[in-house]
């Protein structure tokens, strides 16, 4: 119908709030509707004169837009709009399509898919008009400088004041790659392809493939493929295994496998997204994985984003970060990396899926600074984004943007409001592993007769023991390859025999053999400076078989300590909640599969342990399963001395070395907690007072934007007054050693503090709210000093406009 004349347009007005029409509308113009609306709103109303020359216009003012730029048919109001985008933020698995569905339902009319055309793209419309809003609002708050939003994403990160105490890393974040949110390649999908030359709305949150493909030749694959082995002749049955070298990570984790592994199914375009996180669950960079696995060149974009924003000391957690060290340090990114003190970490969780010696130098049990964090983020924050992935698989690469952005935009809002129950748990749980493991630790140390000195020395010794394994020493490599010669020597040797009564062709190839072995036993003879021969009776000949012995056993080991590792992870995989159905059946039919196998490689480690001198004692079933760390696995290797005398390998000491360590971190948590109190109080603080100044500047010239403004400043301090509640929890537990304070931003002027009278130190009290939600906290107690968190709160509360 033909909306242009105005009686039919007055119809159109007629709508109830709330409802929408149901007739067809005509395709396409978003961004038309978006400008025109921008554009002509800007003007006072009194000087439109004649509203049915623009009927979006119109529409807009009676709380609707309309579904095409020009003569809409239909419209939607936006309180629909704004209540599917909320909805959205909460359920992201919720679709345009369910949504429409839903409507029609309400309405009572048949569902037509026409509508989720129109749902979808005035969607669209009125997204754009929210983000051209918040970009007025950023500019009159003074947040429109280049990378603003990523500078200032999380403030318990970020916002740094004068005066704080070494932390000894400056921001802890983590990084890693996910699957789930694929984009099918357009050329696989039936019917047109819609053309959609839109791009993304956060210039600082995504990284473009452009930026992403400068580091695509930095890492040559040779360098990353595969570990090096003792070179031997022949089909080396025997390979000597690198015992406690990275390149059991490259084994164990597709994301340190070759590159010319992480191939990807050529039905999709986009295979996923790398993204980090910062510690407290705020997103700050992303990427897309464009037709391929987890590529270097994704972790390398990242950490040099990351480098050049945040600057020097930054303590960040990757699966592979053992392997992804030697990536920076051979790529462009070395010197940066090493004059900015660039520190990766393995998060805790799959820390302890690699190797003992890889977890000493990299699980933040170890690290100094890395507190009690888990580096663990990036799964916490993949187990919601993954709830997208439905919904933008098959959809254009500008909503897939849309919806991601979106969704992390939400999770920041989220995780700003969280970030005060962040504080306390964590300042709860350092405390408890203080009191509980400092109390353990008194009494261990007292019945060993040890003290701090002792335990770092146990863990350097560790250290030393195991990097000793790495390689075979060459000397027995060469004995060991020498062996292997005689024994091919003395096969073909009896070979030609039964070759010479037997067939002439097979005696020639015998023959060849028995040269070729000859020829290479006599070299290594002259190379191991061998004057006669080695025979079975021959004391270097046992040697150097009790050596093959051992080497047997250690294959063994590695073989069943691998199949024990990816039961592990399975059974965890299997006991995460939202995995499918047939996903399930496939991982139980794995870990059936894999206990049959365990069963086996059980028997051959037994029947290898049980020929060393003297036998090693056999495993059983139930102590396989016990051994759930792969460190137990590493202590099983040794070979070529006892360690079973040593301190550091006796039960106790270790559990006394762990305590040591585990108070360390959590000392070290504490006092990051502190600052990061003062920080986020201080924060709260300053944004009151940048909403203040902007709406005493916009009050008079523009007092629309004075007004949206206002209802931000209100939202925002009712959340900050939430928050500041949980500060003042943390200020009343037993044990707080910081101080309630409102201190000065680095590089921030302090003359616009005089907009808001109150003191920069707050006093506390006992008193606590009533209502508080926390099952798990502990009677509060008035601390010893004078700081109290009721004065915060109060001022909090006051912020609030009426």
């Amino acid at each position: 119908m033909d909306v242009d004349a105005p009686d039919k347009f007055q119809d159109l007005m007629n709508i109830p709030a709330g409802d929408e029409a149901t007739v067809e509308s005509g395709a396409g113009g978003e961004l038309e509707i978006c400008q025109e609306l921008l554009d002509q709103l800007r003007v006072n109303p009194k000087q439109v004169t004649d509203d049915a020359q623009y009927p979006n216009i119109a529409i807009a003012k009676r709380g609707y837009l309309g579904t095409a730029p020009r003569t809409p048919k239909t419209a939607i109001a936006f309180n629909v709009l704004e209540a599917y985008r909320q909805l959205h933020r909460v359920c992201p698995k919720l679709s345009v399509y369910a949504q429409v569905q839903a409507l029609c339902h309400l309405h009572g009319n048949p569902f037509n898919r026409s509508f989720v055309e129109q749902f979808s793209a005035t969607f669209d419309v009125y997204l754009e008009i929210l983000h051209r809003v918040e970009s007025r609002v950023n500019v009159t708050l003074r947040r429109d400088t280049p990378e603003w939003r990523l500078r200032n994403a999380c403030p318990p990160c970020m916002y740094t004041l004068t005066n704080e105490p070494d932390l000894g890393l400056s921001m802890l974040c983590s990084m890693d790659g996910n699957s789930s949110l694929k984009l099918v390649d357009s050329s696989v999908r039936c019917g047109d392809v819609r053309q959609d030359e839109r791009t993304h709305r956060i210039q600082d949150l995504l990284l473009t493939p452009d930026m992403v493909d400068i580091f695509k030749d930095e890492v040559a694959s040779s360098s990353s493929g595969k570990a090096p082995a003792v070179q031997h002749n022949g089909d080396n049955e025997h390979p000597s295994p690198n015992l406690l070298s990275s390149a059991d990570c490259v084994e164990k984790w597709r994301a340190a496998a070759p590159e010319e592994r992480k191939r990807a199914f050529a039905l999709f375009h986009t295979t996923g997204v790398f993204a980090s996180f910062c510690r407290h669950g705020h997103a700050l960079v992303y990427c897309d994985m464009i037709r391929s696995g987890e590529l270097r060149k994704y972790a390398l974009a990242v950490i040099d984003r990351l480098m050049a924003v945040f600057g020097s000391h930054i303590g960040l957690g990757y699966d592979v970060g053992c392997d992804t060290s030697k990536t920076v340090m051979s790529s462009s990114l070395q010197a940066r990396a090493e004059d900015q003190h660039l520190r990766l970490i393995v998060p805790a969780f799959h820390g302890h899926q690699h190797n003992r010696l890889c977890q000493l130098d990299w699980h933040p049990m170890y690290i100094k600074g890395a507190g009690k964090e888990d580096f663990e983020g990036c799964e916490r924050a993949f187990k919601d984004s993954n709830m997208l992935a439905s919904g933008t698989r098959l959809s254009t690469a500008f909503h897939r943007h849309q919806a991601i952005e979106q969704h992390w935009v939400f999770r920041t809002l989220d995780k700003h409001a969280d970030s005060g129950t962040f504080l306390l748990h964590n300042y709860k749980q350092a405390l408890g592993i203080i009191r509980k493991d400092g109390a353990d630790l008194r009494i261990l140390s007292a019945k060993l007769g040890t003290t701090s000195a002792d335990y770092i020395q146990y863990f350097k010794a560790e250290k030393m023991y195991l990097e000793g394994l790495k390689k075979e020493p060459e000397e027995v490599s060469l004995r060991l390859e020498y062996l292997d010669t005689l024994q091919e020597l003395e096969e073909a040797q009896h070979v030609r025999g039964a070759a010479i009564t037997a067939v002439k062709n097979r005696y020639r190839n015998a023959w060849r053999k028995l040269e070729e072995a000859e020829a290479h036993t006599v070299a290594l003879e002259e190379q191991l400076s061998i004057g006669d021969r080695w025979t079975s009776t021959h004391p270097e000949y046992v040697k150097a078989m009790s050596e093959m012995t051992m080497r047997k056993y250690r294959l063994a080991l590695d073989k069943l300590e691998r199949l024990v590792v990816q039961r592990l992870l399975e059974l965890t995989k299997l006991s995460m909640g939202g995995i499918a159905y047939k996903l399930r059946e496939k991982i139980g039919q794995a870990l059936r599969t894999r206990a049959e196998a365990i069963r086996k490689a059980l028997d051959e480690y037994n029947k290898q342990a049980s020929l060393l001198n003297p036998p090693r004692p056999k495993l059983r079933w139930e102590e396989l399963i016990d051994l759930s760390s792969v460190g137990a696995f590493d202590l099983l290797r040794n070979a070529r001395q006892d360690i079973r005398e040593l301190k550091w390998a006796d039960p106790l000491h270790r559990e006394a070395t762990r305590l040591y360590f585990n108070i360390q971190r959590a000392q070290e948590e504490l006092t990051r907690c502190n600052v990061e109190v003062r920080r986020i109080l201080t924060s709260m603080y300053d944004e009151h007072l940048d909403y203040w100044h902007a709406v005493a500047l916009s009050i008079i010239p523009n007092p629309t934007l004075a007004c949206e403004l206002s209802k931000r400043w209100v939202e925002r301090d009712r959340i900050n007054a939430c928050v500041a509640r949980r500060l003042q929890q943390i200020a009343l537990l037993p044990g707080f050693s910081g101080a309630l304070e409102i201190g000065q931003r680095v590089g921030i002027r302090t003359e616009d503090a005089e907009w808001v009278e109150v003191d920069a130190t707050l006093v506390t009290t006992n008193d606590h709210d009533e209502d508080d939600d926390d099952d798990d906290a502990e009677p509060l107690e008035a601390p010893s000093n004078t700081e109290t968190a009721e004065a915060l709160v109060d001022f909090i509360d006051r912020l609030e406009i009426s």
